[in-house]
């Protein structure tokens, strides 16, 4: 099943910290993918709920590795590449 805006978003809401830590990468491929996400720019209200959801529930996480995660996400979504090697 190819990734779409709603299976991101539902995977970046998740609140089970194993679950995070399992999709975060995912999250970020399908972010930098712009064949995969062409709806990434289009759909403002699910891009705003992701970021909030990002924002909210993955930086503020008291699990370092969610945090650092959810940084990265971040990261990717305001410059559009990685910054981690």
């Amino acid at each position: 099943m190819e990734p779409s805006m709603e299976s991101c978003l539902a995977q970046v809401l998740q609140k089970d910290v194993g679950r995070r830590l399992q999709v975060g990468q995912e999250v970020i491929d399908y972010i930098l993918d712009r064949d995969k996400s062409p709806d990434l720019e289009q759909d403002q209200t699910a891009l705003d709920k992701m970021v909030d959801a990002i924002a909210s529930s993955w930086v503020n996480s008291s699990n370092f590795k969610v945090n650092t995660a959810g940084a990265r996400q971040g990261s990717v979504m305001l410059w559009g590449q990685d910054m981690q090697p």
